[in-house]
Parts: C-alpha cells; sequence; structure tokens
C-alpha cells in the first residue's frame, strides 16, 4: 500500500471520530433542564438543619451563635429566592447573600437588635423556617490613646474596638470619660475610638479613665497614661549621647515642631534629608540605665512617638530597632502594617512588646543602655520625620 492512501486512510479516520466524539458529547454530555443550585426552585417551605463559620466549608463543626458582621453558612434545604432574613429583629443585607438550593452564605448584621428572640428567620417564596441562633453582643475592649502626649484643647481618640455599642455619645447609659476625675465631652464616637479633648492646664502623667457596663451588667473601668514621663529613658538627648550618626540626623525640640499644638516636653530625634535606596542610616543612644524595676519584658511595651511631615509618609518597611546594639535580635517595624504611615504633622503615639526588642531582658541598673535604630530605604527616599520620647511601659 502506497504512502498516500495510508495518509488518505488515517484522516479519514480521524474525521470520523471526531464527528463521532462531537455527537455523543452533543447527545450525552450536555443537558438542556440543567440548573445551577442557586437557580433551583424551591420544592416547598425552607428547612435549616445547621450553621456553620463562614470559614468551615466541610461543614465539620456546627454553631449556635455568632458575632455582628460574622459571614455564616445555613444548611438546609429549599434555601433558594430568599425574600427575607433576620437575626433577632434586624434584617440582613440580601445583597450580601448567596443562596445554592441546601446552603446559604449570608453576613450578620450589624446593627444590633433591642429585642432578642435568639433566632434566625429565613423568609421564601415558599415560607418561612426559624432556627435558634444567638449573636452575642460584643465586648468592648479599651487599648491606648493614639497620642499620649496630647496637649490642652487637642482632641485625642481612645482606641480600642465596638465603641458604638456603648453609648458613649448618650446620657445615662453609664459609659463616661474622666482626665484626672474631670468629666470630659465625647467629641465623636466610632468603632474602633472615641474622641475627647483634652482640658486646660493639663500636666505631665495624667490619667484618662473610660468606665462602661459590660454585657454582664458589671461596672468596667479602664485607665490611660496621658504624657507619661517617669517612665522615660532619655529625658534628655544631647549630641554627646548619639553614638552613630550623620548629617540626615538632628537633635531638636518643641519649639521646631510647628505643624501641631502638641508638645513632648523633651528633645527628639529629627531625621531629614535624602536617602539613596538600600543606603543603611544608623544611630544609636546610650546612657547609664537606671533600675527600671523590670524583671519580666513579656509584662511590658516599648512605646515612643513619631511625627511625619504633612507631605511625607513613612515607607511600609525599612525601619528597625535594636537594643545594646543586639541587631541580631532588633524589632522590624513596618509602619501602617506595612502600607506605610502619615501623622500628617501631628504625633502619633507607637508601641510594641519589649520582647521583642529585648527577648533577652534588660540589663541591670547603673548599666549603659544603648538604643539603636536603623533605617535601610527600598527606594529613593526624602525623608522628613521624627521620634521622641522613647519609654517602656506596663502593659
Amino acid at each position: 500500500m502506497n504512502m498516500n492512501k495510508i495518509n488518505y486512510l488515517l484522516s479519514t479516520c480521524l474525521i470520523s471520530l471526531s464527528f463521532c466524539l462531537i455527537g455523543c458529547s452533543s447527545d450525552k454530555g450536555y443537558d438542556e433542564d440543567y440548573q445551577t443550585p442557586s437557580s433551583q426552585p424551591n420544592m416547598g417551605a425552607p428547612e435549616i438543619t445547621a450553621v456553620y463559620d463562614g470559614t468551615d466549608t466541610q461543614f465539620t463543626t456546627p454553631i449556635n451563635s455568632g458575632l455582628l458582621g460574622q459571614t455564616i453558612i445555613i444548611v438546609g434545604k429549599n434555601l433558594n429566592n430568599l425574600k427575607s432574613l433576620k437575626f433577632n429583629t434586624v434584617e440582613a443585607d440580601l445583597s450580601k447573600t448567596y443562596t445554592a438550593s441546601t446552603k446559604a452564605y449570608v453576613s450578620i448584621p450589624t446593627a444590633f437588635a433591642l429585642e432578642h428572640q435568639n433566632q434566625i428567620e429565613y423568609t421564601t417564596d415558599q415560607g418561612t423556617a426559624t432556627y435558634p441562633f444567638v449573636v452575642k453582643f460584643p465586648e468592648l475592649t479599651v487599648s491606648h490613646l493614639d497620642n499620649e502626649f496630647a496637649a490642652s484643647g487637642d482632641v485625642v481618640k481612645v482606641m480600642g474596638e465596638n465603641f458604638d455599642y456603648y453609648g458613649f455619645d448618650e446620657e445615662g447609659t453609664g459609659s463616661t470619660v474622666s482626665i484626672n476625675g474631670q468629666s470630659v465631652k465625647v467629641e465623636y464616637v466610632s468603632a474602633e475610638g472615641i474622641g475627647v479633648k483634652v482640658p486646660a492646664g493639663i500636666k505631665d502623667n495624667s490619667t484618662v479613665t473610660v468606665n462602661w457596663t459590660d454585657v454582664a451588667g458589671e461596672q468596667k473601668s479602664v485607665s490611660l497614661p496621658l504624657r507619661p514621663t517617669k517612665g522615660l529613658l532619655f529625658t534628655e538627648l544631647t549630641k554627646e549621647m548619639l553614638t552613630r550618626t550623620d548629617r540626615t540626623v538632628s537633635i531638636e525640640d518643641d519649639s521646631q515642631v510647628t505643624s501641631c499644638n502638641s508638645k513632648l516636653g523633651t528633645k527628639h530625634l529629627h531625621i531629614s534629608g535624602t536617602l539613596k535606596s538600600w543606603s543603611w542610616l544608623e544611630l544609636a543612644v546610650s546612657k547609664i540605665l537606671p533600675n527600671l524595676g523590670i524583671s519580666n519584658v513579656d509584662d511590658y511595651n516599648f512605646v515612643f512617638e513619631v511625627l511625619t511631615a504633612v507631605d511625607n509618609s513613612l515607607l511600609g518597611s525599612g525601619y528597625e530597632f535594636a537594643w545594646n546594639s543586639d541587631w541580631d535580635h532588633s524589632y522590624k517595624w513596618n509602619p501602617g502594617n506595612g502600607n506605610g504611615l502619615n501623622t500628617s504633622g501631628k504625633w502619633q503615639t507607637i508601641r510594641f512588646p519589649l520582647s521583642e526588642i529585648a527577648p533577652n531582658g534588660i540589663s541591670s541598673s547603673d548599666s549603659e543602655l544603648t538604643l539603636s535604630f536603623g533605617f535601610q530605604p527600598s527606594e529613593n527616599y526624602k525623608a522628613d520625620f521624627r521620634l521622641g520620647n522613647f519609654r517602656i511601659q506596663k502593659k
């Protein structure tokens, strides 16, 4: 058999096989009546058999309670064509739900119900199902001030979580704020904090106290330091204390900061000038260490203030702090959680665990302390930021 005939027969077989495959696919592989789970009609009233956290896609651990804003998965049948979804008496946003006949992905509303029925009410075109479910009232947490060195007339923000559920801007709720025992008005309320104006005549080592009634009906109180000078590591900075530096670092005082009302009350470091990408800036401040009374570094934070020029943000990485020049255990600071930070010309308080910078503990008193700061920008960078009031503070 010649080669042309062989090629002809192979081509004919391949063409025939192709038609066969196409025909089989058309006859067997496609169901014109197929409906996606999300479009299947309900065959009766909805039924709910279990609820799971939104991350539990294998349905391993059923839950009977959740938090405001939490995503959950409702499992059952006839869950399509959702018309209404309520947690207690609060309507959920149906635009944030997805149903697939036997399951529904939904978000618990962020508004809290005044009437507690402790149930889910799920309504479709075929009826309504209820299911026992508790939406927990969010606990208030109070953590710190955004600027611990705010001055009289400044509005300082008390940071934390869930302030907006505790009526700090309403009378008769028992939620109040005072500074040195003097009640102060709450200027604004958000989920992550409340703003209060610092009264006239504020002094160093003052206290901001937050009072509220918790979920169990118990009175709670948290006190936060305002203008804490007792724990400062360097009450006065001098050029003689700088053991490693260059022309980009200077020591300045409050009079040279014109962008804000707040005053540190001590001299601070001003880092300014153009740095080339991957260049290394290092400075160290040394002094004889007093007795700090610290036995366990895990109980303390390392705290300081930072101020950036209005039009000049910190980069998201490249900053390091080292205790006694121990760069092997340095703390790598990523401002703004790696997104950079602009304090808009105002002082802002930064804190991180002392154990991150001094994992081997604090030297004994009367020994020399060296606090080192290093900066290596990943790009050409025009620096203009200030650091000051380095201190150790009890958590």
